[in-house]
């Protein structure tokens, strides 16, 4: 009886650990897609902005609710400006997606094993990140190995891209 209620719990934990993971990709996928690049314009026009715009108009807290309305306000050019080359320019619009897209999974690729290294250490206690990934010994190999790994990574995060671009 004991054995049938513990296969039971332990299939339940595998459906919803495949589930979790499934919503986990579709999440992270999207987030690849059109969130990176996103989050890089607002802090960026944030990071400028403030020290050269914002705190020569207004004084105190005022200027972070400024910050936050021109880092938006980027945002929302930055996404008119993308489907804008979308619609007028497809071909250059793929390349430029392509870059991007590849552009965006650097940034994220070493954030993400970042974030999981605590995790990884719980079963790998040697293991350390320094923010680089090292693939092999020789430095260029490393490179050009991270780089098709980011290339492989990118294709279909790409290719999303631009579906969802084509449906605006």
């Amino acid at each position: 009886m004991f054995i049938g209620l513990f296969l039971g719990v332990c299939l339940t934990i595998l459906v919803l650990f495949i589930k979790l993971y499934k919503n986990i990709t579709l999440f992270s996928f999207k987030t690849m897609a059109f969130g990176i690049d996103f989050f890089v314009i607002l802090f960026y026009t944030i990071y400028f902005f403030h020290p050269h715009v914002a705190t020569k108009l207004v004084v105190g807290k005022l200027q972070y609710l400024l910050d936050a309305g021109a880092g938006i306000l980027a945002v929302i050019l930055y996404g008119l400006l993308i489907l804008f080359i979308n619609d007028t320019f497809p071909k250059i619009s793929n390349v430029l997606n392509l870059f991007i897209t590849f552009i965006g999974v650097g940034i994220a690729v070493p954030f993400t094993i970042g974030l999981l290294t605590p995790v990884i250490q719980f079963f790998h206690h040697s293991f350390t990140f320094n923010g680089d990934i090292i693939l092999s010994q020789n430095h260029m190999l490393s490179l050009f190995l991270k780089y098709m790994v980011f290339g492989i990574i990118a294709l279909p995060v790409w290719r999303y891209r631009m579906s969802k671009l084509e449906e605006f």
